[in-house]
Formats: C-alpha cells, structure tokens, sequence
C-alpha cells in the first residue's frame, strides 16, 4: 500500500498540479502533464521557473486596445472599477491592479 502512495505522490500529484495550472495560465496543458508524469516534481519546478508574470501597463494596453481606449477597464468583466494592490518585500516595492469587480489581476505597474 506505502509503494501506491509513493508512486501517487511522486507521479500523478505533480502531473495533476501541472495540468491544472497551466490550464488556468493558457499554456499546453498536456505537454506539461506529461513532462510533470515523466520528471516528477523536476518538471514542476520546472513549470514554475518558466511562467510568466503580470504584463505591465504598456503591454496590458497593447494586448487589449478596446479596455485601454479612455482608461483602464477590466479585460474580463469590462468595469472600470480598478484598485492598486502594493505588496513590499524588503525594500523593493510591487503594485498589481486589481479589478473590483470580479477580482481578477490585470497588470502590474512597478
């Protein structure tokens, strides 16, 4: 029974996490299945090393013109409502803009 729930742990756990995530980041959901059944928990180091981050302002508007035309809007729900989210570590200071709305995180600003 302990070699089912080792091979679970180190196989189908990190297989599952990667297709989950990726799915949620628009990345390829089953090569990174398999490269996570096959790697193991190198393989989701590996996912987590490669994501991409928020896009700044210049590539949020770039990437939505409709949302940026006349101020920031919401590229899901299309509210204009947007907070600022600042989050310091140590001395480095980051601000993600949040929507009010539907509380998705659109970009980053520092």
């Amino acid at each position: 029974m302990k070699d089912w729930i080792t091979i679970g742990f180190n196989f189908f756990l990190p297989a599952y996490l990667a297709f989950r995530w990726s799915g949620k980041e628009k990345r390829s959901k089953w090569a990174w299945t398999v490269a996570c059944f096959v790697f193991s928990w190198f393989g989701l180091i590996a996912f987590a090393l490669t994501r991409r981050g928020l896009p700044t302002v210049e590539e949020y508007a770039r990437t939505n013109p409709g949302n940026a035309a006349g101020g920031m809007s919401c590229n899901r729900c299309g509210s204009r409502s947007i907070r600022v989210w600042r989050e310091q570590a140590f001395i480095k200071v980051r601000q993600y803009h949040i929507c009010n709305h539907c509380g998705t995180t659109l970009y980053r600003s520092r």
